[in-house]
Formats: structure tokens, C-alpha cells, sequence
């Protein structure tokens, strides 16, 4: 036991002042940061297994059994942080990164018609594990172009392929049922009229132009041009003569 602080030496003060300042603030030439947070429901329970990801640096990370996720080596300055998790309402916060440490405490929401759909419907349940999934690749950046709800709404478009119109790489073509896309610069050794490969909810469908689905419909879309790009589960098997894909997820019933 030390004593009453009064009669400590020196010494010994001096090192704790010097070592309680080491500890309020980074060196004035530190380039990087550190960001931690814990998610909670309403209730304060922790909540597992949530996805939190910083999209503009494509870093992705999960809380643990306790709700605890910590980002480090992030440059200085604000960044937007999502945090997911199956049957609760997304969550963005702003977070600082400067020389002090914060940590960000986050309530998730239970989103009702996830769980109900997962409850009740098989193929609903699929659905909203596969839009999960395309938030993961889109923080990732996996090597594709999303389109998030929010991203297609502010376009208001009333087709979707007015949508995609301006996307690098895409020109609007029109096809035999409808206004439909193609990748300028696709892999494929076929015409530049070959219809790229649309996947809807998880599964293949042939000779679909995009403007078959309705935009009112979609919840998110992911655009590759090519099989190097491509995710695995999405691949095609003749793929020298891919002309890109398209997946399109649909949304929820009951979702807002």
C-alpha cells in the first residue's frame, strides 16, 4: 500500500502525472484512431453477432457476446458507422475520430415484419438472410456497384433502369419487353446486346431485362461486370461468356 498521496516521494508522483497524461491524449503526430461502441436492445441486453461496418473504408466488423466492436487505425475526421443485425431496425451513427477515445453506446430497435416474415415464411426468411448478405459485400466492397432502398428512392425514378442510367460502365438499351441495361465493358465475346445474366432473390432467371421488375419492388441491387468480380454464389458456368449480373433483391412485406 502506497499511503496518503501527500507523503509519497517525488519520484514516484511525477511518474503518475507523466503517465495519466500519456493516457488522455495520442501523440500530436498520431495519423490514426481508434473507435469502439456496444449495442444493446431497448432492454439493455447486449446484442451479439451485429454486423457494424464503416462503408466509405469497406471495413466490417461484428460485436461480440457482450455487444462490444471497436474499429482501430482510422484517420482522423467524422465517419458514418451501420450497425445490422437480422430482426432489428439498422442503426447509423456519426463517430469523431481525433486524439481522444470515445465510446458510442447503441440501441437497435426489433424490426416486427423481419421477424415476423421469419417466422411465418421460408422463402421471406431467405430473403431477408440474403439482403444481410449484400450489406456485408457493399461494406466489403467486394468489386461491385449497390444501390441501397434510400440510394434508389432519392433518384425517384419511375422505372429501374432510369435508376441505373448514369452508373459508369452501364448503358440503357431497349429491349423486347421493356427498357433493359448492358455492361460496356463486360467480358463477354458475344454482341454488345448480350443480356447479362439477373438473379431475383437468390435465384437465376433467363432472358429478364431489369425493367421487368417493378422499382417500387426492390430493396437493392448489385451490378458486376464481369465472372473476375462476380461473387461465387452468383457465378455463371459459362463464364468466358459472361456478359455481367445483375442481382436484385426485393423487399420485405410490412417493411416501411
Amino acid at each position: 500500500m502506497l499511503g496518503h498521496p501527500l507523503l509519497l516521494p517525488m519520484r514516484i508522483l511525477t511518474a503518475v502525472a507523466v503517465t495519466a497524461c500519456l493516457l488522455a491524449a495520442a501523440p500530436a503526430g498520431a495519423q490514426d484512431g481508434t473507435v469502439r461502441g456496444v449495442v444493446k436492445d431497448s432492454a439493455g441486453k447486449a446484442i451479439g453477432d451485429a454486423d457494424v461496418s464503416i462503408v466509405e473504408l469497406h471495413q466490417l466488423t461484428r460485436t461480440d457476446d457482450k455487444g462490444n466492436f471497436i474499429f482501430t487505425r482510422l484517420a482522423r475526421g467524422e465517419h458514418e458507422v451501420m450497425i445490422r443485425r437480422l430482426g432489428f431496425k439498422p442503426e447509423v451513427i456519426k463517430v469523431m475520430v481525433n486524439d481522444l477515445a470515445f465510446s458510442y453506446d447503441v440501441t437497435m430497435t426489433p424490426q416486427a415484419a423481419v421477424l415476423a416474415a421469419m417466422e411465418t415464411n421460408a422463402s421471406e426468411a431467405r430473403l431477408a438472410r440474403g439482403l444481410e448478405d449484400f450489406y456485408r459485400r457493399r461494406a466489403r466492397g467486394t468489386g461491385g456497384t449497390f444501390f441501397t432502398r434510400e440510394e434508389i428512392l432519392k433518384r425517384n425514378a419511375s422505372r429501374t433502369s432510369e435508376v441505373l442510367r448514369n452508373t459508369p460502365g452501364i448503358r440503357v438499351v431497349r429491349g423486347r419487353t421493356g427498357n433493359g441495361v448492358r455492361f460496356t465493358q463486360a467480358s463477354s465475346s458475344k454482341r454488345n446486346d448480350c443480356i447479362p445474366v439477373v438473379w431475383l432473390d437468390g435465384q437465376e432467371v433467363q432472358g429478364m431485362e431489369i425493367d421487368d421488375i417493378s422499382v417500387t419492388d426492390i430493396e437493392a441491387i448489385e451490378l458486376y461486370s464481369g465472372p473476375s468480380t462476380t461473387p461465387m454464389q452468383f457465378s455463371q458456368k459459362w463464364a468466358k461468356d459472361a456478359c455481367g449480373t445483375i442481382v436484385v433483391w426485393t423487399r420485405i412485406p410490412g417493411t416501411p
